[in-house]
């Protein structure tokens, strides 16, 4: 007949164990368990504000980058131009992959800063897509 003995251990740990079992096995698999549910719980906190960080500067450098280019710009077209070319260099300017139509948006913020008509807008964006096609 088999018995089964029931410890209460140091660590608040039930340990259930047979008369041949070891009770270090049974603690040793309920603290391996313990430590990959804290492994994982905490790699999906590093994961998910790592992402946050990205966002987080994302946005910080389009702000900077509208900042710069709109301050004295009073065209419409212009400001939406601009606004819109820092989105897409906030997101995609560090990539190697869109090397050549950074070129084009670099030259609508530079070119497009301090427009002061919306025509005048309209041709410095068409000439900036003629130079650097994106």
């Amino acid at each position: 007949m088999e018995e089964v003995v029931q410890h209460q251990s140091r660590q608040s740990c039930r340990v259930v164990w047979r008369r041949d079992d070891k009770p270090g096995v049974a603690f040793g698999r309920a603290h391996a368990l313990s430590a990959v549910v804290t492994a994982i719980v905490v790699a999906g906190a590093l994961l998910s504000s790592s992402r946050f960080v990205i966002a987080q500067t994302s946005l910080e450098k389009q702000a900077q980058c509208e900042l710069s280019a709109i301050r004295d710009t009073r065209s419409v077209v212009a400001i939406q131009f601009i606004r819109s070319a820092c989105n897409w260099l906030a997101l995609n300017g560090d990539s190697l992959l869109n090397e050549g139509s950074k070129r084009y948006y670099v030259c609508l913020v530079q070119q497009l800063s301090g427009a002061q008509a919306d025509q005048a807008a309209g041709a410095i964006a068409s000439a900036c897509r003629t130079s650097y096609p994106p």
